[in-house]
């Protein structure tokens, strides 16, 4: 009997209403381990350099890891790999919560979806029973109603739902997924995918319990974690602030994405902090599966700006981009926006970035209030919520917005282009690269496009400790060091936290330095699996994983001639604690460079070598 995976992938064909069940060999999970390496697979497989994201023809692959269903902090997530609409390149996106391990309870690895209904649908897993079910009473409605709607017709209050909301109905290309109510598959647009194919929801309910090898084991592991909460510095901190509590560490040294992006940090940033959001709106916090950190905060207000205890409240992200980088300071103001883009189904940090380009455009007179509709200001959250109505119902210029940053720069001009600070059309986090320089090389390279959790931030080579000498990462440095000491770092935690997204483990809690150590990782996929692994083969994962995505893009045609960021970021901050700081253009071509050798990908192209592609068994994707 296999243990920690089940052996059976569900396949669901939309337009031929088809469902059948896969079942790989055995090689195959210990070979990718589930998540966003088994997605990749499927993508490689299956599409071709023009099949378009939106198309029928492209696939969704949602998976949870080996490990996921046990009850140990950190084994909650599912990833959501497909086409990204928003950058062309291959995406993906992870959500904790409850419904990775509801799905392998369900019986299967993963889901891979297929084709177009010819109506809204949803799929339907309740028991050992699997339907295709049209749902046009969903159409339009909000993410919360979508989940009481279910909950209703299935009869299980403990159903878990992966849906896109309105905005990915109408195909906004940064739209997101929504996990239950306080999860979110966030990035590269997977809710626009779930839109193309009319898939509004998928529903699971029931079902057994998940094998593991070594469920002692897998015990003991659960409490050495818990036991370690308290000394932790960043799961600590996580427990009792959530992420709201990083805006005043991030803050005070100008680590804070502000006016878009051109500045480090606002005078009032303290006010998006925890200290001042719990008391005022804080509604207590909620958790993932089996996880003892509690870092989700909930929120509630009447006024001035309406929030319900419906959906999660905003994290660290969403403060950054929604709300210092468009000077907006009042956590309540943020916290509404951030709502309306749960209830509609949007990525909050792209959606901070369209709208810093519009609020940056209009205030150097750019463009014209005539152009968007009305006045957008910064520091008024008025104009922000207008302006996410208009985005996710595809009205006036939010038609043009939902389509991302490189249509808005054709429509308004080159003129505008330095207010679109976006790497291949997605939006930047709140964390800096001019701060962090392994981030400017990250959110370059990264092959889902910008994303800060890819890599582990510049922090890991300063600390000198073992949390760095156990991935290898040898020499020295400081959190503003640039050179190959730091490209190392970058590289060698990118496969480790490409592993993670593989095993769908999160990095608050398998993070370096977090709730567990390296020689743990081995532990947990042992006594989930029963396998014997290397900390050495599983960072082969990590490092197979990145190969497959980016390989996966050279077929669509990119490139290092793509692997640039914003000119904003090569410019020095005028003022604040941050004054002085950018991307140095010279030490980042170096990075750069540094990256493809330690890589083994071609200087040229950036793109995987064939001897490469070979070493990790992935000939066949050539």
């Amino acid at each position: 009997m296999s243990k920690g995976y089940t052996g059976t992938i569900l396949r669901v064909d939309l337009t031929t209403r088809k469902i059948s069940k896969f079942e790989p060999e055995p090689d195959f999970y210990r070979t990718y381990m589930g998540g966003s390496a088994l997605g990749a697979y499927f993508l490689l497989k299956e599409t071709t350099a023009s099949t378009d994201a939106l198309d029928p023809e492209n696939l969704v692959v949602i998976a949870p890891g080996v490990t996921t269903g046990a009850a140990v902090s950190g084994f909650s997530r599912c990833c959501v790999t497909s086409l990204s609409p928003l950058t062309g390149m291959g995406g993906d996106s992870q959500a904790g919560g409850s419904f990775g391990p509801a799905l392998k309870r369900a019986g299967y690895d993963a889901i891979v979806v297929t084709g177009k209904a010819d109506a809204l649908c949803t799929l339907r897993v309740v028991g050992e029973q699997v339907e295709i079910r049209e749902a046009a009473e969903l159409a339009g409605k909000k993410s919360s109603e979508v989940l009481d709607i279910l909950a209703a017709e299935i009869g299980d209050k403990s159903l878990s739902v992966l849906q896109c909301g309105p905005a990915g109905e109408r195909l906004v290309r940064f739209a997101c997924l929504m996990a239950d109510r306080n999860d979110v598959a966030g990035r590269t647009g997977m809710g626009a995918v779930f839109g193309s194919k009319n898939l509004r929801a998928i529903a699971i309910s029931g079902g057994g319990e998940v094998s593991f090898a070594d469920p002692d084991g897998l015990r003991n592991l659960a409490r050495e974690g818990a036991a370690r909460l308290s000394e932790a510095d960043f799961p600590k901190l996580l427990s009792q602030e959530g992420t709201p509590g990083l805006v005043k560490l991030q803050g005070v040294v100008g680590n804070l994405s502000t006016h878009n992006y051109s500045k480090g940090s606002i005078a009032d940033y303290r006010k998006l902090d925890y200290e001042v959001l719990e008391p005022e709106i804080g509604a207590g916090a909620t958790t993932c599966f089996g996880c003892v950190v509690r870092c989700r905060r909930k929120v509630r207000a009447e006024k001035p700006y309406p929030v319900s205890d419906k959906l999660g409240g905003p994290e660290f992200e969403t403060l950054g981009l929604l709300g210092s980088n468009l000077d907006i300071t009042d956590a309540g103001a943020v916290a509404h926006a951030n709502e309306l883009c749960g209830e509609y189904g949007m990525d909050t940090i792209t959606m901070g970035g369209v709208a810093g380009y519009l609020f940056d455009c209009l205030d150097q007179k750019k463009i014209s209030a005539d152009d968007v509709g009305r006045p957008l200001r910064f520091g008024q959250p008025e104009d922000l919520f207008w302006l996410i109505e208009k985005i996710a119902q595809r009205e006036g210029i939010g038609d043009l917005a939902a389509d991302g940053f490189v249509g808005l720069v054709k429509k308004f001009g080159v003129e505008t282009e330095e207010c679109a600070i976006h790497v291949k059309n997605q939006g930047l986090a709140a964390h800096m690269p001019q701060m962090k320089p392994s981030l400017a090389l990250m959110y370059a390279v990264c092959p889902i496009g910008p994303d800060h959790m890819s890599s582990e931030h510049d922090w890991l080579l300063a600390s000198g400790g073992d949390e760095a000498w156990g991935l290898g990462i040898a020499g020295t440095g400081d959190v503003t060091s640039v050179g190959m000491d730091k490209v190392r770092m970058t590289v060698y935690s990118q496969m480790y936290y490409s592993l993670l997204d593989s095993l769908c483990l999160c990095m608050f809690c398998w993070g370096a330095g977090n709730l567990f150590n390296y020689r743990q990782l081995e532990d947990a996929v042992r006594f989930a699996t029963g396998w014997d692994c290397s900390f050495w083969e599983l960072m082969k994962v990590g490092e197979r994983r990145i190969n497959m995505m980016r390989q996966l893009n050279a077929k669509r045609g990119f490139s290092r001639e793509q692997d640039r960021l914003p000119a904003r970021l090569f410019q020095p901050f005028a003022d604040g604690p941050s004054q002085g700081r950018c991307v140095d253009e010279k030490s980042f071509a170096e990075m750069l460079d540094a990256y493809y050798a330690l890589m083994s990908w071609d200087s040229a192209t950036g793109n995987p070598h064939p001897e490469k592609l070979a070493e990790l068994g992935l000939s066949w994707t050539q």
